[in-house]
């Protein structure tokens, strides 16, 4: 009765030990399931911020790329504009150098121009103070009256480049499509008076072209006096040239207002019969018609 007893002992021990050892096991596998559950947890919540990194990646990513090709096409863009730039900047180099060859040409064309009209006027003043070349004694005779001419216009000519034109160098003469040079002639000495002393003196011409030389050079000397001494007189004026049927020049000022009044001015000392000055109202110079020839 005993042993029985002490086996059954034995066997309720040994399964109170199993149940023991169950219970821990079961323990040790819940708490193991736990811990699988919360690393689990912690992969799936890994796994998501990692999901959500690769997005942000993978959109800024998209964005780098876009911001990469908007940048070479704008590199592109300046490269092109650069190419441009240097095709302009080349032709205006060779355009400057032309123009710089071309001003160092018509500067030694000026200068020798100049020289030629300083030699010219040199002779002027020399053939002035020979007898029948001084204004008042010109003929159409006069072999002289033609070179006086074109001294007279080559000084003109100086006249306006140096006080009228507005780009003296490449300007055309205003003489090289003038059909009345005495008209130019005289509308340049009036226009470089207004731009030297700021005399407000304009030209009203009524009158046909003149084609003798000597009478060319007569009415441009007379009028370059009437115009010099108008030129220090106060307000504006203007200079009336009519022609009547005879053929005769009057050269007289009027005051540029309403009533057009007469300017009263000192006659110049001129003795001739081609030439009459007048004085009685006012400042009146007529050049007679020459003579003709039989």
């Amino acid at each position: 009765m005993l042993v029985p007893l002490i086996i059954l002992l034995v066997v309720a021990a040994g399964l109170v030990v199993l149940w023991v050892l169950a219970e821990r096991k079961a323990s040790q596998l819940a708490e193991a399931k736990d811990e699988v559950a919360k690393r689990l947890a912690t992969t799936e919540s890994n796994l998501t911020s990692m999901t959500r990194l690769r997005t942000a990646a993978q959109t800024k990513a998209e964005g780098l790329a876009a911001e990469k090709a908007a940048v070479e096409n704008e590199r592109n863009q300046v490269r092109l504009q650069l190419a441009d730039v240097d095709e302009a900047l080349r032709k205006r180099t060779d355009l400057a150098d032309a123009q710089a060859m071309q001003i160092d040409t018509l500067s030694a064309a000026r200068d020798e121009l100049q020289e030629r009209l300083n030699a010219a006027e040199e002779r002027i003043v020399t053939l002035a103070a020979r007898p029948g070349v001084v204004v008042g004694e010109l003929s159409t005779e006069d072999s002289n009256a033609e070179m006086l001419w074109d001294l007279e216009v080559a000084r003109s000519e100086r006249a306006w480049r140096n006080s009228v034109a507005i780009n003296p160098v490449d300007d055309p003469s205003p003489f090289e499509t003038s059909d009345d040079p005495v008209r130019t002639a005289i509308e340049i000495e009036a226009s470089a008076l207004r731009e030297d002393v700021g005399a407000m003196i304009s030209v009203d011409w009524s009158a046909e072209a003149i084609q003798s030389p000597s009478r060319r050079l007569i009415v441009v000397r007379v009028a370059q006096e009437l115009l010099a001494l108008a030129s220090r007189a106060p307000g504006a004026a203007k200079l009336v040239v009519a022609q009547d049927a005879d053929g005769e020049l009057t050269l007289e000022f009027e005051t540029v207002d309403e009533t057009s009044e007469v300017i009263n001015l000192i006659p110049p000392q001129i003795s001739n019969d081609l030439i009459d000055v007048r004085n009685d109202t006012s400042l009146s110079v007529t050049v007679r018609a020459e003579p003709k020839s039989a």
